[in-house]
């Protein structure tokens, strides 16, 4: 598809006292131009302004900020399933002509090494250079175009290209930073950053001076772009310019070192897959989730972060199933749990329930499976101690979709804790991981069995079986499951594990993994503080795939059954055991 207009995109929030600075100029020519607007869930009348005021603009609202960089992305890739040439990011409180939007492209046309194209930033009084852009500009501005290694995005004009080629901004920017790490990009990519000082747009910013805690914040972010920048080949000089420089000079280096993984997963991403951008958007369902949540507020609240970053959140059935208190000891916890999600449940598209009494994990997955089942073809579902991929629902509704009809697979899995560069991406295993995972209603209805004496009887006579159940006696999954028949534990887990190995049925792994477990710090009901299972989340994009044979990956069979023997020995297990006792003491 083939779009010669160009779509600007304006991320606002609480822009109410800006959209005619910005708008205005669209009112009478918009010849060649679409309008967008990604609001970040303005609290004032952003949205009511938009309506009567500029009915012209595509509006895209946002029930939670997501930050400058994952709003801005929401455009940047409508831009680019939809086919447009080029795309303009506009500031909220900035302006700029049509005129000048069409005279950036046709200069952009010209030279394919520009990779971005920006005007003159002036101040609101439209006499000066804005102050912040000033600092991005050499002593010397006569020649009508300047190349420089970076400037802001109040104003910027990216073609199509460049998109394909560099990608869009990182989600590991939240607010400031971002821009600053896609022009490392594009130096890295070989692609100039131009400004035309034949061309001019207003940026009406505030030039109030940076509050201290504005400026940790710029500090960090700064320290961020170095962590993740292309342009150093060594990792330990990106972690010495990154979060031990940030430590010594007295900022949050102990933040930034947690980053480092998921930085490294950036530097590492694959090329942008516009097939699999254009399948998602025009072609796949948005399927339903499950959330689980019980006594732990900090983690149901920071799930719900990630979860709202998601593209597809706005328009995905969540349905929240809150379990119960057991007694005094966690009663409070429970009703902060429920204060949190029941702010949530103001959504249209959020489904509250709430057991009146403590019914365990076990019987709140499997009847609140069923529940969503009854209504739906397929679920994800995922519990209250999980960090979330910003692509986590996408992966998940892309494999939904493409594999809703090969009967061999019964099972996505997206918390691949035993994660190395070795395993193939969305590799197939006998194996139902439970830590953010999906399946069909079909297979659910005919694969589930809740009797787990039943199961182990099944096991017991297929000798075969049991070896592949207790990976070689790598991981005795049989024992857990013998606990669970006297009722040692109510695990529900184990038994569907069980349900899709004795019918040969397979998962879909994720590779690098979509969720990580953030429930073993102590928090939890059987999770000791452990860190075997920390793994960093895709900060990109994963998009399904065709296989070829549907059979298990023996590669990444392997490679489970080793991380089992390292990680589940005796000697391991005693040493996490005692680092629990000591930190609770």
């Amino acid at each position: 598809m083939s779009n010669e207009n160009i779509l600007v995109v304006i991320v606002t929030h609480n822009a109410a006292p800006f959209l005619h600075l910005c708008l205005d100029p669209f009112v009478d020519d918009r010849k060649g131009i679409d309008i967008m607007v990604v609001d970040n869930g303005s609290t004032d009348d952003t949205l009511q302004q938009l309506g009567s005021d500029f009915p012209f603009v595509e509006v895209h609202p946002r029930s939670h900020n997501l930050g400058f960089g994952a709003a801005n992305n929401i455009g940047l890739e409508l831009a680019l399933v939809r086919g447009y040439k080029g795309v303009v990011l506009l500031n909220q409180d900035a302006q700029i002509s049509a005129d000048t939007i069409r005279a950036l492209a046709a200069q952009a046309d010209k030279d394919p090494e520009i990779g971005v194209i920006s005007p003159l930033h002036l101040s609101a009084d439209g006499k000066q250079v804005e102050r912040g852009f000033a600092h991005y500009l050499p002593e010397d501005t006569s020649k009508p175009l300047i190349e420089v290694p970076a400037a802001n995005a109040a104003i910027w004009y990216v073609p199509r290209q460049t998109l394909l080629t560099v990608g869009l901004f990182c989600p590991l920017f939240f607010h400031y930073g971002e821009d600053t790490e896609f022009c490392s990009r594009l130096q890295a990519a070989g692609l100039k950053l131009v400004i035309d000082t034949t061309r001019t747009g207003i940026h009406a910013r505030s030039e109030s001076t940076p509050t201290p805690e504005k400026r940790r914040w710029l500090d960090y972010t700064y320290h961020l772009t170095e962590l993740c920048s292309p342009l150093y080949e060594s990792t330990l000089l990106r972690y010495w310019r990154g979060p031990i420089k940030l430590w010594l000079k007295g900022g949050d280096g102990k933040r930034l070192w947690r980053l480092r993984k998921e930085a490294n997963l950036w530097l590492r991403r694959p090329p942008l897959d516009l097939a699999g951008l254009k399948r998602v958007y025009n072609d796949t369902p948005k399927a339903p989730v499950l959330l689980l949540v019980y006594n732990r507020p900090k983690h149901t609240a920071q799930l719900l972060r990630d979860y709202w970053r998601q593209p597809e959140a706005e328009e995905t059935p969540l349905y929240i199933l809150s379990d119960g208190a057991k007694g005094d000891d966690d009663i409070d916890s429970v009703h902060e749990v429920r204060a949190i999600v029941q702010e949530m449940a103001q959504h249209p598209m959020v489904t509250l329930w709430e057991q009146p009494t403590n019914v365990g994990l076990a019987r709140n997955v499997t009847e609140g499976v069923s529940r969503v089942l009854a209504r739906h073809e397929c679920v994800i579902v995922l519990e209250d101690d999980l960090r979330l991929s910003p692509y986590l629902l996408r992966w998940m509704n892309d494999n939904l979709q493409i594999h809703s009809h090969h009967k061999e697979i019964a099972h996505i899995h997206a918390g691949t804790f035993y994660s190395s560069a070795q395993l193939a991406p969305n590799h197939l295993l006998s194996f139902a991981g439970s830590w953010g995972w999906a399946t069909w209603r079909d297979r659910w209805e005919s694969l589930w069995e809740p009797d787990g004496k039943k199961l182990l009887q099944q096991l017991e006579a297929n000798p075969d079986q049991k070896r592949d159940f207790n990976y070689a006696g790598f991981m005795r999954f049989s024992k857990m499951l013998q606990a669970q028949v006297e009722g040692r534990n109510n695990s529900w887990a184990i038994r569907w594990h069980a349900s899709i190995l004795l019918h040969n049925k397979l998962s879909i792994n994720a590779q690098p993994p979509m969720v990580s477990n953030s429930g073993f710090d102590g928090s939890g009901t059987h999770c000791a503080n452990d860190r075997r299972y920390t793994t960093p989340v895709t900060p990109y994009p994963v998009y399904a795939h065709e296989y070829q044979e549907v059979v298990e990956d023996q590669s990444a069979r392997k490679i489970l059954r080793h991380y089992y023997t390292r990680t589940n020995n005796k000697l391991v297990k005693g040493y996490y055991k005692l680092k629990s006792l000591v930190s609770r003491r």
